[in-house]
C-alpha cells in the first residue's frame, strides 16, 4: 500500500500558519523598531533640551558674577580713594565680598590696566594688566564677563592657593587621545569686570573679579539636579581642552573622574571644529545619550566645552524587554494558531480518510457500508457520490449470475468506469487541496486574527452549550478577541489607526460613559459632579476612539480613591474644547509624571501601561493634547484638549 508523502492535514497547518507567523513577524520586527526608535529620539532630544538648561545656568553664574562686580563698583569710596593708598574701610569691603561670594580673587585696577589692590594676594600690587579682553571693556565703560584660562603664572600672581588647587592629575582613558603630559597646570575662569565711574560718568578704573571652575562641582551638581531631577541617573560636565575639570561622571571606585578626557570623535567635532554634538557618545567607561557645546573666551575661541548625558544601558534595556514582549505575543498567536490548525485539520482529514479506506476495500472486493458525511462542502458532494457509485456497483453484482457474458463485457465498462470516477476523485482532491490553499493563504495574509476568530466563532456557534468541546471553544475566542484587542492597541500607539470622523455632542458621549461605567465599577461610594452640563458642544472626530480617551480616564480616577470619594466633570470652550476629568485620589509621584504616557509604564499592580499611551496616541492624532496636574495627597486632574473641527486628510496617491 503506498502512503502520501504529505497528508492534507499536515498542508492546511501548513497553508494556515505560514502567512500567520509572516504577518506576525513582520508586525514585530516593525513595530519593535518604531517603539525602540521612538524611545532613543526622545531621550535625544531630552538631553539637547538639558544642554539647553545647561547653558542657562552656566550663564547665569556669569551674570551672577557681573552683578557682584558691578554692585560692588557703585560704592563710590573705591572711586575716590582709587589714587590714594589709604582705604583701609575699602579694603574691609573688598575682603568682605571675596569670603562672601566664594570669589578666587578681587582685583582694584586703575583706567591705565595697573592693579592697585589684590583682594586674594594683597602683596601683589603694581603690575599692569595687558591683554585682556574683558578688562578693557571694562575700561572703556561696559559691564562685561566671560571665561578665560589662567596660566599658572596669572594664577599664582592673583591667589597662590590658585596655582596649587588648579592642577589635575591626567587619567589615561579609553577612545580619548594619548597623554602627552602627567598634569593640566591652567585653570579656567569666570571672569567679571565692571568699570568704575565718578559723578560725571568718566571712567576711572575697573573692579574684576573671577571664579575658578577647575575643580568645583557647584555647577554640575546645580545642572544634573535641574536636568535629571534628585534622583537621576544622568551626568554633567565642564571640559578645559578635553580635560575635564569638574564633573560628576564616576570612575570604578565611585569618585568623580577628573582629569579624565573627552573621547577623540567628540573632540574633534567640538573643540576642533566648534560645532555642538548630539549623538551617544563613549563617556569615561561607557556609552551615553549625550550633548556636547563648545564653550568660547570673549575673543570667540574654543577653550573647553559643556556636557550632559544619560547612560544608554536603560535604554538598551528597555529595548530587551520590548522585544520580549513582541516575542511573546507571536508565540501566544503561534500556539493558538496549530492549535486551531490541528483540530480543524483533524476534521476535514477523518472523511477523506474514510474515503480512502473504502477505495481500498471496493478494490479487495470487500463488502463497503455507507460513508456518512455531514458537512455541505465538496467533501461531503464527493462522498455522496462515491457511496452513489458504490450502489451501482451492488447492482450490477446482482446480476453478474444471469449474464455471464454479458456480464463480462459489462464488468470490463464498469471497471472502466471505476477507474474514470477513482481518476476524477484524485482530480477533485487535488483541485480541493489547491482552492482551500489559495483561499487560506489570501484570507491568512489579508488578517490573520481575523481568520482565527472567525474560525473560532464558527466552531462555537456549531457546539452546543453543555457540550464538553464547548469550552475550549469559548476559551479560543476569548483568547482571540483579547489578542486582537492587544495588537489593536500596539497599531493605534504606533499611528496606524484609521479615523472614523462624524460630528456628535460632546456632552451626550460623556452622559453616556458615566451611565454605562457602572458596569465596570460600583458607583455606590463615588459622587460624580457634571460640571459640563451649561457647556454642550459638538465636536468632529473618531467617536468610538474619543469615548476610549475619556472611559479611561474616568476609570483611572475611579480607581485612584478605592475609598470612595468626589469625581469632578468639567469642560471649557473658546478655539478649542477642554474636558477636565478631576479626582481626590492619591495623586502622582513627581518622578513618575515625565512617565505617565510612556507605552507599558503603569503604577497598577494589574496593568498593561497601554491605556494612558493608547489615550495620548488618539488625542494626538486627533490635533490635541492631554495635560497632566497632580499633587501627591490631593488628587490628579487631566485635561484633554481638542479642536472643533478636524483637519479633512488628503487620501489621494
Amino acid at each position: 500500500m503506498n502512503h502520501p508523502h504529505a497528508s492534507i492535514r499536515r498542508k492546511f497547518i501548513f497553508a494556515t500558519l505560514t502567512p500567520l507567523c509572516v504577518a506576525i513577524l513582520l508586525s514585530w520586527l516593525i513595530g519593535f523598531q518604531l517603539i525602540t526608535d521612538h524611545v532613543f529620539r526622545q531621550a535625544q532630544q531630552n538631553m539637547i533640551q538639558g544642554l539647553n538648561l545647561a547653558r542657562t545656568v552656566y550663564r547665569d553664574e556669569i551674570n551672577h558674577l557681573d552683578s557682584v562686580v558691578k554692585g560692588a563698583a557703585l560704592m563710590p569710596e573705591l572711586v575716590q580713594r582709587l589714587g590714594d593708598s589709604r582705604f583701609e574701610r575699602s579694603e574691609k569691603v573688598l575682603l568682605q565680598i571675596l569670603q562672601t561670594e566664594n570669589l578666587s580673587f578681587l582685583n582694584l585696577i586703575d583706567a591705565k590696566g595697573v592693579v592697585h589692590y589684590r583682594a586674594a594676594n594683597q602683596q601683589q600690587h603694581g603690575d599692569r594688566l595687558e591683554d585682556d579682553p574683558i578688562l578693557d571693556r571694562a575700561l572703556n565703560g561696559e559691564l562685561t564677563g566671560g571665561v578665560q584660562i589662567y596660566s599658572q603664572e596669572r594664577l599664582r600672581l592673583e591667589n597662590p592657593v590658585l596655582a596649587q588647587t588648579a592642577q589635575i592629575a591626567l587619567t589615561p582613558t579609553p577612545r580619548a587621545r594619548i597623554i602627552t603630559r602627567n598634569r593640566e597646570p591652567r585653570g579656567l575662569m569666570l571672569v567679571a569686570a565692571a568699570p568704575l565711574l565718578t559723578s560725571d560718568g568718566r571712567v576711572v578704573g575697573a573692579l574684576q573679579a573671577g571664579f575658578m571652575l577647575n575643580g568645583d562641582s557647584m555647577v554640575v551638581d546645580t545642572i544634573t539636579r535641574i536636568v535629571f531631577g534628585q534622583d537621576g541617573k544622568g551626568a554633567a560636565t565642564i571640559f578645559l581642552g578635553d580635560v575635564r575639570i569638574a564633573t560628576n561622571v564616576r570612575d570604578t571606585s565611585g569618585d568623580r573622574a577628573i582629569g579624565s578626557l573627552m573621547s577623540e570623535d567628540v573632540a574633534r567635532v567640538v573643540l576642533k571644529q566648534g560645532e555642538n554634538w548630539s549623538d551617544r557618545a563613549f563617556v569615561y567607561r561607557n556609552w551615553y545619550i549625550s550633548a556636547y557645546e563648545p564653550i568660547r573666551d570673549p575673543s570667540g575661541s574654543v577653550v573647553g566645552a559643556l556636557y550632559v548625558g544619560m547612560p544608554e544601558q536603560p535604554l538598551l534595556d528597555l529595548k530587551k524587554r520590548l522585544n520580549l514582549i513582541f516575542a511573546g505575543v507571536l508565540l501566544s498567536v503561534a500556539l493558538i494558531g496549530i492549535s486551531l490548525a490541528t483540530w480543524i485539520s483533524s476534521r476535514m482529514a477523518r472523511p477523506v480518510r474514510a474515503l480512502a479506506e473504502a477505495t481500498r476495500r471496493m478494490a479487495s472486493g470487500q463488502h463497503i457500508e455507507p460513508i456518512t458525511v455531514t458537512s455541505n462542502d465538496e467533501i461531503g458532494l464527493l462522498a455522496n457520490e462515491f457511496n452513489k457509485m458504490t450502489r451501482e456497483v451492488s447492482l450490477l453484482n446482482q446480476t453478474l449470475e444471469q449474464k455471464v457474458a454479458e456480464r463480462t463485457r459489462d464488468l470490463a465498462e464498469k471497471n472502466a468506469q471505476l477507474l474514470a470516477t477513482q481518476n476524477e476523485l484524485c482530480r477533485a482532491e487535488r483541485l480541493a487541496s489547491l482552492g482551500m490553499l489559495a483561499a487560506g493563504v489570501a484570507h491568512e495574509i489579508n488578517n490573520p486574527l481575523a481568520v482565527i476568530r472567525g474560525n473560532a466563532e464558527l466552531l462555537q456557534s456549531a457546539i452546543p452549550a453543555g457540550n464538553e468541546n464547548r469550552e475550549e471553544a469559548d476559551a479560543i475566542v476569548e483568547e482571540a478577541i483579547r489578542i486582537e484587542r492587544i495588537v489593536n492597541n500596539l497599531r493605534v500607539f504606533s499611528r496606524n489607526g484609521i479615523k472614523r470622523v462624524s460630528s456628535f455632542s460632546l456632552g451626550k458621549m460623556l452622559d453616556t460613559i458615566l451611565n454605562q461605567i457602572g458596569h465596570q465599577i460600583p458607583l455606590d461610594r463615588y459622587r460624580i459632579m457634571k460640571n459640563y452640563r451649561e457647556m454642550d458642544v459638538d465636536i468632529e472626530g473618531d467617536k468610538d476612539q474619543l469615548r476610549q480617551v475619556f472611559t479611561n480616564l474616568i476609570i483611572n480616577g475611579l480607581q485612584a480613591m478605592p475609598e470612595g470619594g468626589e469625581l469632578v466633570m468639567s469642560a471649557e470652550t473658546d478655539q478649542r474644547v477642554r474636558v477636565m476629568v478631576q479626582d481626590k485620589g492619591c495623586g502622582i509621584q513627581d518622578e513618575d509624571k515625565e512617565r505617565l504616557f510612556s507605552p507599558f509604564f503603569s503604577t497598577k499592580a494589574q496593568g498593561t501601561g497601554l491605556g494612558l499611551a493608547v489615550s495620548y496616541s488618539i488625542v494626538r492624532d486627533h490635533g490635541g493634547e492631554i495635560r497632566v496636574e497632580s499633587r501627591v495627597g490631593e488628587g490628579t486632574t487631566f485635561t484633554v484638549v481638542l479642536p472643533l473641527r478636524q483637519e479633512p486628510v488628503d487620501r489621494t496617491v
